[in-house]
């Protein structure tokens, strides 16, 4: 039984969704880039952000979700409901125990941490900012670990809206704490405002968490099956999370000995060019379709996993290649058009658009590994993904340490680009091995997307002979090129993008394929 449509209308209500907080991401974006540039601040505050994201991805969200989805789901399959909810209460205590406890110890010894670990460079006054941050950014850690445990449960009953929302509220709360704190506290306000946005992402998925009958107490079963096969399950995947932040920490470290602005600028471009773009698109896909790949697995239908990978990454190549490449032909303009006041000046701009434009290689890698990696998880097996990002970190940590020197920022920018690249490579080459894509389908794809890509420049450079004011560029540059683009790739064959107005029409209406569909 194929679940396509139902996957295709989720996807784009998650889209939707998605669009959402791109929107309130990027007002965001504005506020922070007028208020603070790339100064200190920022500096401080992407530096005291990487701690918490180290626990959260190895001990709650990142982790818990590949090793919690794939076996909840499994019991939902066989109609085990109560030991569903009996596992989901365990780990969400064993969660909150584990969580709280770290945060509490990296509280404690936050001065260390940043001035030995993290940003021993750092002026000391910038050093002291970011441990008051980092501390702020603990205690939302835990809220997030929560409210991944209540996301990942609505997920494996194909309830995918609510969840997505926690993304708008997160950035609604650092909107407040800049307009309401930032004028009180300073950059502390917005860490502030983290917390709030926090704390709503859990109280938004109560509701839903009700209307799905489930019911989630707190408990500790350690005999359950489920549950060692969890903790089993989220060993690789904590490895190859590890091997993700270890290289975060030791760009953070190389970085804090670059001039002051140099990590707010790396935090803008990865803002623009990878949140946004791959989050919009390719974490709506992934999002929609891991759960539907488990139970696919969990079912034994081979051909229709095999189908979804495919459709999955094709989706994810024909939004985010169009992206990457509009990205690097108006980048310039557009950083310039849109954040050049305040605090953020020509030099912030040109460095801001030097490492999006880099980052274009990272956005097409990264966006493809998350969907080849699914293949795996469905099934699983975590080992895979875990010995290939061991080898991503070895080439991106090296090239870190090789590239600083001569280049700078945009040494370390080139190093994770070029190590995701070869990190996507190796996962292709990995499906291919199992059977689990299909090459026909994607060759067709990509010579059509490739196409269109020079369609689209060719229009942008065309617009820009008639010197037309910033703004009309931009947006005709933007509209151009997108038609441009789908045009040439319908014509040379794509037919299914002609679907996609349907599809999101259809999803759109009511909350079919949102709510209790499991089978």
């Amino acid at each position: 039984m194929s679940r396509t449509p139902h996957l295709v209308r989720s996807s784009f209500l998650v889209f939707f969704i998605f669009g959402l907080d791109k929107i309130t991401g990027f007002v965001k974006l504005l506020l922070t880039t007028r208020l603070f540039g790339t100064g200190p601040e920022v500096d401080a505050f992407a530096t005291a952000n990487q701690l918490p994201e180290l626990l959260l991805a190895l001990l709650a969200a990142g982790a818990l979700s590949a090793a919690f989805i794939p076996v909840y789901s499994s019991y939902l399959t066989q109609l085990r409901r109560r030991e569903a909810e009996s596992l989901a209460g365990t780990v969400l205590t064993l969660t909150v125990v584990v969580v709280g406890a770290a945060c509490l110890v990296a509280i404690v010894t936050a001065p260390w941490l940043v001035r030995v670990v993290l940003a021993p460079h750092f002026p000391s006054e910038t050093q002291q900012l970011t441990t008051q941050m980092m501390r702020i950014f603990l205690l939302a850690a835990v809220l997030i670990s929560v409210s991944g445990v209540f996301g990942s449960v609505l997920h494996s009953h194909q309830h995918f809206l609510t969840p997505a929302l926690g993304r708008v509220l997160i950035d609604l709360g650092q909107i407040a704490g800049m307009v309401l704190l930032v004028p009180i506290w300073g950059v502390l306000g917005m860490a502030w405002g983290s917390v709030l946005g926090a704390a709503l992402t859990v109280l938004v998925q109560v509701p839903a968490l009700a209307r799905q009958r489930v019911r989630l107490r707190l408990q500790i079963d350690l005999g359950l099956t489920g549950v060692r096969e969890v903790v089993r399950l989220m060993g690789p995947r904590v490895v190859t999370l590890g091997a993700f932040q270890a290289v975060d920490l030791v760009f953070i470290r190389l970085a804090s000995a670059l001039p002051a602005g140099s990590i707010a600028a790396f935090h803008y471009a990865m803002l623009v060019m990878l949140s946004m773009p791959k989050s919009l698109f390719g974490a709506a896909i992934s999002q929609v379709i891991f759960p539907t790949m488990a139970e696919q697995y969990n079912t034994g239908w081979g051909q229709q996993l095999r189908e979804t990978v495919s459709q999955g990454l094709r989706a994810t190549w024909l939004l985010l290649l169009p992206a990457a490449v509009g990205i690097i032909v108006l980048g310039r303009p557009a950083v310039a058009f849109l954040f050049e006041r305040g605090a953020f000046g020509p030099e912030s701009s040109a460095l801001v658009y030097l490492l999006m434009a880099i980052f274009s290689v990272r956005l097409l890698g990264e966006a493809a590994y998350d969907v080849l990696t699914l293949t795996f998880f469905a099934q699983h097996n975590t080992r895979v993904p875990m010995w290939a990002t061991l080898g991503w970190a070895v080439v991106n940590a090296g090239l870190s340490v090789i590239l600083v020197g001569p280049f700078g920022i945009a040494g370390l920018a080139w190093a994770t680009s070029i190590a995701g690249a070869v990190l996507a490579a190796a996962m292709f080459v990995l499906n291919l091995r199992v059977g689990s894509i299909d090459v026909v389908m994607l060759r067709a794809a990509l010579w059509r997307a490739a196409a269109g890509s020079l369609g689209m420049c060719g229009v942008v450079l065309l617009l820009h002979q008639l010197r037309m004011p910033p703004a009309l560029f931009i947006l005709a540059s933007a509209s151009g090129g997108g038609l441009a683009f789908f045009g040439l790739y319908v014509l040379l064959g794509g037919r299914e993008v002609l679907a996609v107005p349907g599809h999101l029409r259809h999803g759109l209406q009511g909350r079919t394929g949102l709510e209790t569909q499991s089978n």
